[in-house]
């Protein structure tokens, strides 16, 4: 047995515990493809480590112990019509931690912020974010309070996209006024050029509607960012 393939335990009882699945020795031994007996022998280890705990109905748990084991990246975005810009943020996202997890806004503070409606639903956007390869796991924001994610997620490194509007110091301000002093923010510095969601748009709209005119054309391409 290796480092690494404890550290596969923990992270997978911590994604777990995001998803609201339980973790059992089954449910493990599945999601990681190792015997039992093999996860058996780990997690017990594991225990007399303090670094996991078992409760009565023998599910794990990460102990504050074995949280500390691996480097947890919190990404957020919309995300509505995944493209290689956002495929490019949880890539370099993922470089810097050992877990990703995406934060998705919700259906309500799209249309707020963005003043659109998103293409795909909220469901729809965290179902196809959570199977990109470089993401872990991939939950919807809550609609009035982000602190609310950050006592679930509990993360190390906050990354903010090249394009993204935010203040890292604002963002820092907030977060370690509520006790994450220690979490780093961090802005992606490169970025693939000229590829966005509104782009995107504007070509799908200019390709199926050749038949208008120039006015109605212009009017369709008004699609905010």
């Amino acid at each position: 047995m290796t480092g690494i393939e404890y550290k596969l335990v923990i992270k997978q009882i911590y994604i777990n515990s995001l998803k609201g699945i339980k973790s059992s020795l089954t449910s493990i031994s599945r999601q990681l493809g190792f015997s039992l007996e093999f996860v058996s022998t780990l997690i017990e280890s594991l225990v007399e480590k303090g670094s996991v705990e078992v409760d009565p109905d023998n599910k794990y748990h990460l102990t504050v112990v074995g949280r500390k084991l691996i480097s947890v990246v919190l990404t957020g975005g919309t995300f509505d019509i995944l493209h290689v810009g956002h495929l490019f943020t949880f890539n370099q996202s993922k470089l810097l931690g050992d877990v990703l997890v995406v934060v998705l806004a919700t259906d309500r503070n799209v249309e707020k912020l963005k003043k659109h409606t998103p293409t795909n639903s909220q469901e729809d956007r965290v179902e196809l974010v959570d199977h990109v390869k470089a993401v872990d796991a991939a939950i919807i924001g809550d609609e009035d309070d982000f602190m609310k994610i950050m006592d679930l997620v509990q993360p190390d490194i906050i990354t903010v996209g090249f394009d993204q509007k935010h203040d890292e110091r604002d963002l820092y301000n907030t977060i370690s006024s509520k006790g994450y002093s220690h979490v780093k923010i961090i802005r992606l510095q490169k970025h693939v050029s000229g590829k966005s969601t509104s782009k995107i748009v504007q070509e799908i709209i200019k390709h199926n509607y050749r038949q208008f005119d120039d006015d109605n054309l212009e009017t369709l391409l008004k699609f905010p960012d």
